[in-house]
């Protein structure tokens, strides 16, 4: 499935399809894990040109989802692409991997290691410029005023796109531990390219190796089990790593940007899309897109996970702590993971 359209999505909204494949085919890049990587030569000299274009006060204020993969950011994504106003990008790492190729944490594009965790200072000459201008020839291209950017691990880079940005804004979307886990497991097990050594966890491994190496340290749940998290090896486990550093961190930044972050429960979004859509453009300073919602009621059904892999026992009981700060509790679901 092209750039995530479907049949319904171009019957809905055919005006849209063109903005789709344009963030497609020209700003997002085909990573290690997909296909059509032999297409990049091509984004890689159109992002070239589109980043010394002028800058536009609309470039400004983007809207990124973030939390952790599984968690339902790209069903989102696709129903806030559909608003009048917005263009969407899913996960847009060619371009922020020319910007700043520390950006690059699964080494589709970098041969170095990335930074998981970047700030303010991390933010290289001419990268805020080069973004800016390409997000501006992309709005004027497509005739919208918002920039959506989903991209989980921004995340972890609040600091870093508020010294970018003037007025950036992001949803933080999180989802139970027992079925992002296993939804996480799942995915990593059926798109896993053996010959290549590429999965969730990025080219050898490397994502995973970053986020032990530079998240895991400062999670208060998991910074004194460094090396018990270093030696797991089952995909569960390493899933149950990442949901648990990925919740405390967007907790922490609801605390230190109350004003630019706005959760999002996965759970929440499903019962009541309606309200949920609309919380978000009131939040980015949207209006209200009565044919969005109509499209977000039809799409967005909560997807039932029926087995729950086991995971460590160290990170069971990091999983009840953070579901506890969540407000998820002890749900069935969550006590199935940890049994």
């Amino acid at each position: 499935m092209i750039a995530q359209l479907n049949r319904e999505y171009a019957k809905s909204f055919p005006k849209k399809i063109l903005s789709r494949l344009y963030s497609y085919f020209f700003i997002e890049g085909r990573p290690a894990t997909t296909k059509g990587r032999w297409f990049n030569p091509v984004t890689f000299a159109f992002l070239r040109t589109a980043s010394k274009s002028k800058t536009i006060a609309e470039s400004e204020s983007p809207l990124f989802i973030t939390g952790t993969g599984r968690s339902g950011s790209t069903i989102l994504g696709m129903v806030l692409s559909a608003h009048k106003d917005v263009l969407f990008l899913n996960e847009a790492k060619a371009m922020w991997y020319l910007a700043n190729p520390a950006d690059d944490i699964i080494g589709s594009y970098a041969s170095k290691e990335g930074r998981y965790i970047m700030y303010g200072k991390d933010l290289v000459n001419g990268c805020a410029k080069d973004v800016k201008g390409v997000y501006s020839r992309s709005l004027k291209f497509t005739g919208t005023r918002k920039i959506v950017d989903k991209y989980p691990e921004m995340l972890f880079r609040t600091d870093y796109l508020c010294e970018m940005f003037a007025k950036p804004r992001f949803i933080f979307l999180s989802r139970n531990a027992a079925d992002t886990i296993a939804s996480t497991t799942n995915w990593t097990v059926k798109h896993r390219i053996e010959a290549s050594k590429e999965d969730w966890w990025g080219v050898e491994g490397r994502k995973w190796k970053l986020l032990v190496e530079q998240v895991v340290p400062q999670d208060e749940d998991l910074s004194n089990h460094v090396e018990t998290v270093r030696g797991l090896t089952s995909e569960s486990d390493k899933a149950a790593v990442e949901w648990i550093v990925s919740m405390n961190h967007g907790l922490k930044q609801i605390l230190k940007y109350p004003d630019c972050v706005l959760r999002i429960r996965y759970e929440d979004l499903c019962e009541n899309s309606n309200r949920e859509l609309q919380r978000i453009c009131d939040f980015a300073g949207l209006p209200t897109d009565e044919k969005m919602l109509a499209y977000g009621r039809q799409t967005i059904k909560k997807q039932n996970i029926h087995h729950h892999p086991k995971v460590h026992p160290v990170l069971a009981e990091a999983i009840k702590k953070v579901s506890h700060r969540l407000g998820y509790g002890s749900t069935p679901e969550l006590i199935s993971v940890m049994e």
